[in-house]
């Protein structure tokens, strides 16, 4: 009896871990996502992108460093869309805000940061957190089979 009741235990904190490590890889691959921009905006508006030329003083040839999501980090920004998803009435009283929190400490605010945001003390917000993840990893460990994508 002891030895499954551990083995549950461990089973779920490794389900809160995988869900947390989901998000922060989300997270961090959002930044390499392309911004919306305006097509419709008329070239002249388009002027300080132009190229300099090499007679120009101040002339450096050095291009620019673009960073692009690799498949791994968009495959787990979509399946964190889709576990945030999962945040109904019967994970918490307000999914919206419980979205939103688990989303901001993905992006590594600070406790503090976050209980000014939405009006708590800092431990009052980092135990809705640790509930949240908790009864989310309980509603997803019962429909582990959607989400096999998690041990890729």
């Amino acid at each position: 009896m002891r030895k499954s009741l551990e083995r549950v235990i461990e089973e779920k904190i490794k389900l809160e871990a995988m869900i947390v490590d989901i998000l922060d890889d989300a997270a961090y691959a959002e930044r390499f996502i392309s911004k919306p921009n305006n097509k419709r905006c008329p070239s002249m508006y388009k002027i300080l992108d132009y190229c300099y030329e090499k007679k120009d003083i101040g002339y450096y040839d050095k291009p620019k460093l673009v960073l692009r999501a690799t498949p791994r980090q968009m495959t787990r920004y979509n399946l964190a869309l889709d576990i945030l998803l999962e945040i109904d009435q019967t994970v918490s009283d307000n999914p919206r805000e419980a979205r939103k929190l688990l989303w901001l400490r993905a992006n590594r605010f600070k406790w503090t940061k976050l209980g000014n945001f939405f009006g708590y003390h800092r431990t009052t917000v980092k135990r809705m957190y640790e509930n949240i993840l908790d009864k989310l990893s309980n509603k997803l460990k019962n429909n582990l089979y959607i989400y096999d994508k998690i041990f890729n």
